[in-house]
């Protein structure tokens, strides 16, 4: 996830280092059409992932798209966390 102060910088620099490593990778970008919520899209390929990686900008708390993935990404976590018994278990 990511807002517009992030996008062509940082964001785009990591996401580039993980697929040259190949570490299949999702970035949602301006394709995605911007709403009242998040969209099917990113709400599967936050249940899909296996990991996140959440990158705070200054205009991050401001973005209530941003702050829905977070939640998302959080309830994910969360379900991963107590079936597993600990983060990052398998």
């Amino acid at each position: 996830m990511m807002g517009e102060d992030t996008r062509t910088s940082f964001v785009d620099h990591l996401y580039h280092a993980l697929q040259n490593k190949r570490i299949h990778t999702y970035k949602d970008d301006e394709r995605i059409r911007k709403g009242k919520r998040i969209s099917d899209e990113l709400i599967g390929s936050i249940e899909d992932s296996k990991f996140y990686i959440i990158v705070f900008s200054k205009s991050y708390a401001s973005s209530s798209w941003c702050l829905d993935e977070l939640v998302k990404i959080m309830e994910c976590s969360f379900v991963s966390r107590r079936s597993n018994g600990s983060w990052g278990a398998s």
